[in-house]
């Protein structure tokens, strides 16, 4: 392959990797805490639908806000139903992605009715840096993105130092780590789960108006196609770390863009081979990173 076509697959796989890593992090911040939010991929997909409809009256800006807003609103349902009503929060969890995906094709059906041109918004342009632009491969990788992709790096940073410098980070590591601990020494861990869980919402709705805002321009049902459940796989496989999130994200994001990109190139493989590598290679790494944890749980049993 040429070199503009590994540019093009590059500077693609960051922004197919953005809203994995923004869900991704959010999630992180949720298991940190000793829970596990199934809804990630009804807040994504209710959020790009907020995040096209709310653009298209106002902007990409305010559609990404909408969307946050929607992801917040699911997540603070959840907390309800799962500490006020007891509810199981694995049931709850897939119940709000059901309720995600089918409220979401309803009300796109209602908005645009069937046999009529789907609407289309303005995109979070991307950034022209100049000459940085035009470097060969590093260029349009780095100095050519959305702001959307340079907003991500700052996310992962400010994770980072959350749950390393903070009260709330120390306070949602012991939680996770043993609840009963953090209780008697002061922490309140419903209070904290909760507030994990909507930190987690928020982001899982702003990652949905990404994708629909900074990559498509456009709703379609179903447009998040399991990306809540590979956020899942990349937060297992990441460790619930910042850094972690962030490169099994773009392993995801360069797998799904050399899929579409070789489609059209001289490799003669069945498209449905390209479709399903990113999928497949996923739950590979997925296996191995899960068997060695469990090796490494083991190890420590038997030092104990």
């Amino acid at each position: 392959m040429t070199l503009a076509l590994w540019a093009s697959i590059l500077a693609g796989a960051l922004a197919l990797a953005a809203p994995l890593i923004i869900a991704g992090v959010g999630e992180g911040f949720v298991e940190r805490a000793g829970r596990l939010n199934l809804g990630i991929e009804g807040m994504m997909i209710l959020g790009a639908l907020t995040g096209v409809f709310v653009a298209h009256v106002a902007g990409p800006v305010a559609g990404l806000v909408a969307a946050g807003v929607v992801g917040l609103l699911l997540a603070a349902l959840m907390n309800v139903l799962v500490y006020a009503l007891k509810a199981n929060e694995i049931v709850v969890g897939l119940a709000i992605t059901m309720l995600g995906l089918g409220l979401s094709t309803f009300l796109s059906q209602v908005w645009i009715p069937a046999g009529t041109t789907n609407v289309s918004v303005d995109t979070i342009s991307s950034l022209d840096l100049g000459a940085l632009t035009d470097i060969p491969l590093v260029g349009p990788m780095l100095f050519g993105q959305s702001p959307v992709v340079y907003g991500t790096i700052v996310l992962l940073a400010v994770a980072w130092a959350v749950m390393r410098f903070t009260r709330f980070g120390l306070q949602v590591r012991a939680t996770g780590a043993d609840a009963a601990s953090a209780a008697l020494r002061g922490v309140r861990p419903r209070r904290v789960g909760e507030n994990a869980l909507l930190i987690g919402g928020a982001l899982a709705g702003i990652a949905g108006g990404t994708i629909a805002l900074a990559v498509i321009g456009s709703f379609t049902p179903g447009m998040t196609a399991g990306r809540g459940y590979i956020v899942l796989a990349i937060v297992i496989m990441g460790r619930m770390t910042p850094l972690g999130i962030a490169l099994g994200g773009l392993l995801f994001g360069f797998l799904q863009n050399f899929s579409l990109l070789s489609q059209s190139t001289s490799i003669e493989l069945p498209s449905e081979v390209f479709t399903t590598l990113p999928y497949l290679v996923t739950l590979i790494v997925l296996v191995v990173t899960s068997r060695a944890e469990l090796r490494r749980q083991a190890a420590r049993l038997r030092l104990t």
